[in-house]
Order: C-alpha cells, then structure tokens, then sequence
C-alpha cells in the first residue's frame, strides 16, 4: 500500500504500470462540495425556509440526516416534502470542481501513454451528473459505476467492477494500479488481484476516519 497526501503525488508512484483507475468521490473533488450542492438546489426549492441550505449543511456536519432534521426542525416535514428533497438533491446539476491540478495529471498521464479509468460507487443519476459536470468522460478512457452492473452489491468491496476494468483495457492487473480514498472499501479487491494500490490519505474526506 503507497500512501499519499495530494493527487499530485502520483507520477512518483507509477512505475511499470500502464493503467490507472481512480476512485471518483473525494479523490478526484471534495464530495462536501457536491453535498454542500445539492442542499443549495433543496433551499431553491423551499424559499420559504430560512437559510435553508446553512440547517442542511450543519445537520451534515452533525452526522444528523439532514433533510429529516430539517424539515421536522421546521415543523413540515411530509414522506411527500421528503421525497421531493431527495429528488432534487439526486438528480439536480451539481455545480463541483475537480481538485486542483486533477485535470492536468489526468492530461499528462494520457499524453504519456497511460490508460486511464474511474470505478464508483453510488446511484447512477447522481455519478453520472458528477461525472458530467467535471468533465471526466473527455479525460479518461473507460468509466464505471458500480450500481450500474446490477446494484448495491457490485460496490466496492466487491470484485467484479475491477476485473471488468482490466478486460476492457486490456492489460494485466500487475500492470494496473487503484487510487482512492476510503480504506474501508476501496482496495481490498485491488490487493487480491495483485494490483498496486495507492492510498490518498485525504482528510477533507467524507469517510477519512475509515479504517
């Protein structure tokens, strides 16, 4: 396991490989910013509720479900008013930035011949405005998302998402390396298929404190 502090580290680590795959949340942009997001399109849609995206976001950061908190806070919660939210937090355009110099890196490692992929996990509308927004479809070659291949359980730790990887780019795993964020999940497949595994030890991070 290689352990880094800044996605610009990576070039250092990268000997005799000829792919690397990526994780997509708080390794490539901070999934606060598009939590932070989706509660600014929930607050557009309640003006009526004041500071409504500031109650969403410290919830959030309570460790609280927020939109529960919120609406119950506020004397109107519904099962209807919450599905609403959760409609519009998972399917509104989300207005994210890739971390500074991701772009770059992922420009400097095609031009230097390296075969590029995400594997994520999450609901497919929400990865996929993810994905869209940051403009990854132009910078790498191949793009997974986990819940797409049939649901919750092809996530990380599961396999399958890793070895669907490798035959599409058409390399051996000694030839391939995983880059995330969460020691909780995302290499315990890696490590079995022999591939290098870096860590990006990311304290900005949703899930930093997993182990």
């Amino acid at each position: 396991m290689i352990e880094i502090s800044s996605m610009l580290q990576v070039a250092q680590h990268l000997q005799g490989l000829k792919a690397i795959v990526f994780d997509l949340d708080d390794t490539l942009y901070s999934e606060k910013e598009y939590v932070r997001s989706g509660y600014r399109a929930i607050a557009k849609q309640l003006p009526q509720v004041e500071q409504m995206e500031k109650k969403l976001w410290a919830a959030f950061v309570d460790k609280k479900s927020a939109i529960d908190e919120v609406l119950t806070a506020e004397g109107i919660y519904s099962d209807e008013l919450k599905q609403m939210c959760l409609y519009v937090y998972r399917f509104h355009q989300p207005d994210i930035h890739l971390y500074t110099g991701v772009s770059e890196l992922l420009q400097s490692l095609r031009s230097e011949g390296f075969l590029l992929g995400i594997i994520t996990d999450g609901r497919p509308e929400g990865q996929r405005a993810k994905i869209e927004a940051l403009g990854l479809d132009a910078l790498v070659d191949h793009i997974i998302i986990t819940d797409e291949l049939g649901g919750i359980e092809y996530r990380k730790p599961n396999s399958i998402a890793f070895v669907l990887m490798q035959e599409t780019l058409g390399v051996a795993f000694e030839e391939m390396c995983y880059i995330g964020d969460n020691m909780g999940k995302d290499f315990v497949a890696p490590e079995m298929l022999n591939m290098r595994s870096i860590w990006l030890r990311n304290p900005d991070g949703i899930y930093y404190n997993i182990r």
